[in-house]
């Protein structure tokens, strides 16, 4: 397989792309950054030192330099699982400094779970890209394939050593952290894959020490790459920040807007019944926003989780069984981390899967696998171990729910489950409800949480107080329209209904999304866009910058800020057509936004807002109870994003003035070549 001409002439491209990067500033004094990354053949069980300030000028960290990595090093016609894929590794300039809620992870590389298969990021927190900048790096790019299983081990001046995993091939996520941090200590953060990585199962995620994950498949790359897992024992060290007044200051306001339950920014506990917090369990850096800790049910069984979807993902088909969620609930989860299977991916296969066994499509002779046992732990841990196993129809399930549906000829039984994103959005982030989603869902191949997050979160803080008449919760219309002014591109963007200015702020959104993931900070504590603690109710949308300038003494304002995010997406954009996206032929809603009314149903929004009011133009309430996206409206909204992108408004392709604007001239030729620019 590696001796193929494909492989050899990725790396003599690779050998002239390093002679020329080693070419730039070897020795540059920076804060923030290392000012190396490692590049790891797998294959050949090599170790080189990349230079990765000429990245960081342009694309900060993160999801910006992995983006650019990916578009100089990955052919467009490479596969998930083959040798030539790199699994890129990042942490950002924030990353191991006492910058709240800024050490998070990025992973990125071409994802075996997409269909078709196409670049994707993922993103995890812990204390992974921490100890990562504590032992003198910015990041990894890991490719090849070894001829035995290893573990990566990253020690103290980015020394990284491959260590045999023979031992640990076939155990599950949870005993290969355990093994590996018992005998690299502790406080060395380890990322493992568990059964479903080593079988290449599309949805196997990565998981990590402290019960952090990253999804998109790339658990199966590892697998495909014989990498087991990959340690970090580097002991804390202070990184040096360039201007550290500023930097207190800048820490102190944020911490000033975001502690304490006034502030508004602690998410609800979700309770399951008989499971119990025993410990919190935050990030580095974090005040635990999330109320991430670890949890124990009335059992025994111990297992980390934090108030979002893959904690409680089983409680449905445990509640329509029992009538409440509680331990069946916790122990899927605890299944699902433990093999490393995406909770994601299994909520969507426990919709559909029931359809197809009833039509007769699929025949699960399993006993245990009885749908009139769903909604116990032990039907779903025999549905975790067939797809983990490969056996039989799990072999199928394995390849995940578009290409399974597809191989059994019932696709028609997706309909309204799984999207071409992978996943559709529930009521708290519906673009029939948030017209200012229309461009993101449109234009975004893979489901971007932290795009969504960004408008579902304020709006669902308005929603408790207008649906309370004022008596609950601080954010009046009035704070909402001063929020929309400062972060949003002005105050049409929360008149719903209204689609002016729904594409302009749209751009904001994720150009602010895409920056915050080169630093990389946290989705669920940034952008501080709303807070009880300040009487504007909103917090400074120049934070993020501002700490940018404080550790990197560079100076970023918020338009510079904002110009990073631009180039971030813009080189995201250029990814996905080199991969086959057709510009606005390909910009668009799934069907069902369009057709079918938006209607009452029992979720997170419903719970503060059950009839759906949204703010109208001048602050007025609207009812978006059955609203649907008009087409007429969609390509109205479509329009203005693209003349807010600098992009061509016919087609939905780059305009070459808009990336000489950006610093992305270099993009053109190839662009050009296959008339993906205008």
């Amino acid at each position: 397989m590696t001796g193929s001409y494909a492989y050899y002439h990725g790396r003599l491209k690779r050998w002239y792309y390093l002679r020329y990067i080693i070419s730039e500033r070897l020795k540059m004094q920076s804060y923030g950054w290392a000012g190396k990354m490692l590049g790891i053949d797998l294959s050949f069980g090599t170790v080189s030192e990349i230079p990765t300030m000429s990245y960081a000028e342009r694309f900060v960290g993160g999801k910006g330099v992995a983006s650019r990595l990916y578009w100089e090093l990955i052919s467009k016609d490479t596969a998930a699982l083959s040798p030539d894929n790199h699994l890129f590794v990042m942490n950002g300039p924030l990353g191991g400094v006492r910058a709240v809620a800024s050490s998070r992870c990025v992973i990125a590389s071409r994802s075996p779970l997409t269909y078709p298969e196409q670049y994707c990021c993922g993103n995890l927190g812990g204390y992974f890209a921490a100890a990562l900048k504590w032992a003198g790096l910015d990041g990894l790019d890991i490719y090849g394939m070894g001829n035995k299983p290893v573990v990566l081990l990253i020690e103290p001046g980015g020394r990284c050593t491959l260590e045999d995993a023979a031992g640990l091939w076939g155990r599950d996520a949870f005993e290969t952290i355990a093994t590996l941090q018992g005998k690299y200590g502790a406080d060395a953060p380890v990322l493992a894959i568990g059964e479903a990585g080593e079988r290449r199962v599309r949805f196997a995620n990565i998981i990590g020490s402290g019960g952090v994950s990253a999804s998109k498949g790339f658990g199966a790359v590892m697998g495909s790459k014989n990498l087991k897992a990959i340690v970090v024992k580097a002991p804390k060290v202070n990184v040096p920040v360039a201007r550290p007044d500023e930097f207190e200051r800048v820490v102190a306001e944020v911490n000033g807007l975001t502690l304490g339950e006034s502030s508004g920014r602690y998410h609800n506990e979700v309770k399951l019944g008989g499971v119990k917090k025993v410990a919190n369990a935050y990030c580095y850096g974090c005040p635990g926003t999330c109320r991430r800790g670890l949890y124990r049910s009335g059992d025994g069984e111990e297992g980390y989780r934090i108030n979002c979807a893959s904690a409680f993902f089983y409680r449905t088909w445990e509640k329509a069984r029992t009538g409440a969620g509680g331990s069946a609930t916790f122990h899927a989860t605890q299944i699902a981390n433990k093999h490393g299977l995406c909770a994601l991916q299994l909520t969507l296969l426990c919709k559909w899967l029931p359809k197809a066994v009833r039509a007769g499509a699929v025949n699960l002779a399993d006993p245990a696998l009885d749908y009139d046992r769903m909604g116990t732990g032990e039907w779903f841990e025999a549905l975790a171990n067939l797809i983990v196993s490969r056996q039989g129809i799990g072999d199928v399930l394995a390849e995940g729910s578009r290409r399974a549906a597809q191989t059994w000829g019932i696709s028609d039984m997706l309909e309204g489950i799984v999207s071409n994103t992978g996943v559709l959005p529930g009521a708290g982030h519906d673009p029939r409800l948030f017209l200012s989603l229309v461009p993101i869902y449109a234009t975004e191949p893979n489901f971007v949480t932290a795009q969504v997050h960004e408008v579902s979160k304020p709006l669902r803080q308005w929603m408790a107080w207008a649906n309370s008449d004022g008596k609950r919760g601080f954010f009046t219309t009035e704070k909402l329209r001063h929020m929309a002014r400062l972060f949003w591109g002005g105050e049409k963007a929360v008149e719903f209904d209204s689609p002016d200015a729904m594409g302009a702020a749209a751009v904001h959104i994720q150009n602010r999304a895409y920056a915050k993931e080169s630093l990389v900070a946290c989705d669920w504590f940034w952008p501080i866009n709303f807070s009880g603690n300040a009487e504007s109710g909103t917090g400074d949308p120049a934070l993020e910058a501002r700490l940018l300038s404080a550790v990197t003494g560079e100076e970023t304002g918020e338009g510079e800020y904002m110009r990073i995010g631009a180039r971030c997406f813009n080189q995201n954009r250029a990814i996905y057509l080199r991969e086959g996206r057709r510009g606005r032929r390909d910009d668009v809603l799934e069907e069902r936004f369009h057709d079918r009314p938006f209607q009452h149903a029992s979720n997170i929004v419903s719970a503060v807002n059950p009839d759906f009011r949204m703010p109208g133009s001048e602050g007025k309430l609207i009812s978006c109870q059955g609203a649907r996206v008009d087409r007429g409206v969609f390509r109205r909204i479509m329009d203005d994003y693209y003349r807010a992108r600098g992009w061509d408004v016919e087609t939905g392709l780059l305009r070459k003035e808009g990336l000489e604007n950006l610093g992305l001239t270099d993009l053109i030729p190839e662009l050009e070549k296959s008339n993906l620019v205008s």
